[in-house]
C-alpha cells in the first residue's frame, strides 16, 4: 500500500490540475456525453467516455471547478483508461468506499493507485461533494 505525506499530496494534486492530460476546450457531445455538476457550488463536467470492446480506451472532459474537483477527475481518468468496466467498477467503488471513509483492505488501495491523495476529503463536507462529482459521472457511463 502505497501512502503520500502531505506535501505529496498536494503536489500530486497540483500537479493534476495545472497539467491536465483529459481536459479540452471544446468537447463534442454525443447522445453518450455525461452531464454531472456539484450540488453546492459551481463544479460542472461534460464527460465523454470512448470503450472499445468494453475496455476505456479514450476519456475527454469539459470542466469549471475548483483544484480539488478537477485533480479528482484527471487522477480518476488516468486511473481507469485502459481498464474494461468491471474494473472501473471496482476502482469507482473502492474509491467513493476511500473518500467516505468506509473500510477498506490493502486490495482497494491498491487499486486507487494516486487517488489515495483524497483519502480525508471527507473531513471537510465541500470537499467531499468536490472529489465524488467523479464518481457520480464514471457510474452514469459504466
Amino acid at each position: 500500500m502505497i501512502f503520500y505525506n502531505p506535501n505529496e499530496k498536494r503536489e500530486i494534486i497540483f500537479s493534476a490540475y495545472l497539467n491536465p492530460k483529459f481536459k479540452v476546450e471544446e468537447l463534442p457531445h454525443n447522445n453518450k456525453t455525461i452531464f454531472e455538476h456539484s450540488n453546492v457550488c459551481v463544479d460542472t463536467i461534460e464527460l465523454n467516455l470512448e470503450f472499445n470492446d468494453n475496455v476505456l480506451i479514450d476519456a475527454k472532459y469539459k470542466a469549471e471547478g475548483c483544484t480539488i474537483f478537477i485533480a479528482s477527475i484527471e487522477l480518476m481518468l488516468d486511473n481507469i483508461l485502459n481498464k474494461d468496466r468491471i474494473e472501473i467498477k471496482k476502482i469507482i467503488d473502492a474509491y467513493f468506499a476511500m473518500i467516505n471513509n468506509n473500510n477498506l483492505n490493502d486490495n482497494d488501495f491498491d487499486l486507487l493507485n494516486k487517488l489515495i491523495v483524497f483519502k480525508n476529503v471527507k473531513n471537510s463536507f465541500n470537499r467531499l461533494e468536490c472529489a465524488s462529482i467523479i464518481y457520480r459521472a464514471i457510474s452514469k457511463g459504466i
